[in-house]
């Protein structure tokens, strides 16, 4: 790992329409990057501008043609102009009730390319209420995307990926490929601020969708799953401490928060067994008719607890992904005999004498019963 830096910073001031690049934000304990995702444009539900999960509103995963439509955001007038595919033009005062009340007049058939419902109530540009946004998780504002991993997964599809498809809001290099997983329950230091780490962002379909076609052309859900047998890409965090953070800022591993994986949990987050982390070989002995290897956590948080007869998935950059029954558990590790038959599956063949004592790899787990 070389020296970590901030490479490119995003705010969405409409959740679903395209972002807008920062040189530099101040960011605020609690709270986001100012204006991201103050707006949304509900798809028939009704909100008072309370916070709503995802699907309450028109989004890329959902909602094709989105990224056709085009967004300007003035910040020294609070203005927010949109333009849709077929040129219908709506605009509003951030900070202007009647001037959103004016703008929602048409908002339906600005929003109608893309699946306005007529059995419904209409669709409407709404504000979050409060000091928050329309995130994904109420209690992590911020998503960081490690830029190594998705030249990894380029690798692995042969497709050219825009870093934006995921929508960050902090995108870093100067990582290893997924090691960012091995971040949950740590504090980081961007700029002057400080981030507290939790768990890892499962990819939805808009990952799918060019950022400048608007076109849905991949699947990387799927390309991720099948290459690396997760479907996570980048991670959530909150932010500690205040402090203005900007372009090349460094990025430094403080330490432990303090989090622990359960007060990272959130009731609609992905089962804790399927968040990918980094485990650290601590035994690794090849021998005539079976390969022993032991592993423990390489991060703040402690490998789950399991058991014997459990599988634990292995997901290796290359060449694939594989499951090992746990053999047994002790002391926060899990043990593993991995016997030597004749095979030509290339991940077996590297898990039973391609691997060394002092490894990290990305693991998920446990699965199945015991």
């Amino acid at each position: 790992m070389g020296d970590i830096t901030l490479k490119a910073m995003y705010r969405y001031p409409i959740k679903g329409f395209s972002g807008q690049r920062l040189n530099e934000t101040p960011l605020e304990p609690g709270r986001g990057i100012v204006h991201d995702r103050q707006f949304a444009i509900t798809n028939g539900t009704e909100t008072s501008g309370e916070w709503q999960p995802p699907r309450s509103f028109f989004i890329n995963a959902v909602n094709d043609g989105m990224q056709k439509f085009s967004i300007r955001y003035s910040e020294d007038d609070k203005r927010i102009d949109l333009e849709n595919d077929a040129g219908l033009k709506i605009s509003f005062q951030m900070d202007d009730q009647d001037s959103l009340n004016e703008a929602n007049v048409r908002i339906a058939e600005f929003m109608n390319s893309v699946g306005v419902k007529d059995d419904l109530p209409p669709p409407a540009i709404v504000e979050r209420s409060g000091q928050g946004g329309f995130w994904d998780f109420t209690d992590t504002p911020l998503s960081i995307l490690n830029l190594a991993s998705v030249r990894a997964v380029e690798e692995r599809t042969g497709r050219k990926i825009d870093p934006r498809r995921f929508r960050a809001n902090l995108m870093i290099d100067g990582l290893e490929p997924w090691e960012e997983f091995g971040w949950g329950g740590m504090r980081i230091k961007v700029g002057e601020a400080g981030l507290d780490v939790g768990r890892p962002a499962m990819r939805c379909p808009a990952t799918s969708v060019d950022p400048d076609t608007g076109e849905r052309d991949m699947t990387l859900p799927a390309d991720l799953n099948e290459h690396f047998g997760h479907a996570f890409c980048a991670m959530y965090a909150s932010v500690s401490k205040g402090g203005k953070i900007g372009y090349g800022d460094p990025v430094e591993v403080v330490g432990p928060s303090g989090m622990s994986a359960d007060g990272a949990n959130n009731e609609r987050a992905p089962d804790m067994a399927q968040w990918p982390r980094i485990a650290k070989i601590t035994e690794y002995v090849v021998g005539s008719s079976a390969t022993a290897m032991t592993i423990k956590s390489s991060g703040a948080w402690q490998l789950p607890e399991a058991n014997s007869g459990q599988r634990i998935r292995f997901h290796l950059d290359a060449p694939g992904w594989t499951f090992s029954e746990i053999r047994s558990t002790g002391d926060h590790e899990y043990s593993f005999r991995l016997e030597d038959s004749p095979t030509d599956d290339p991940v077996t063949n590297m898990m039973r004498n391609g691997l060394k004592k002092g490894q990290k790899l990305v693991i998920s787990g446990p699965y199945g019963r015991a």
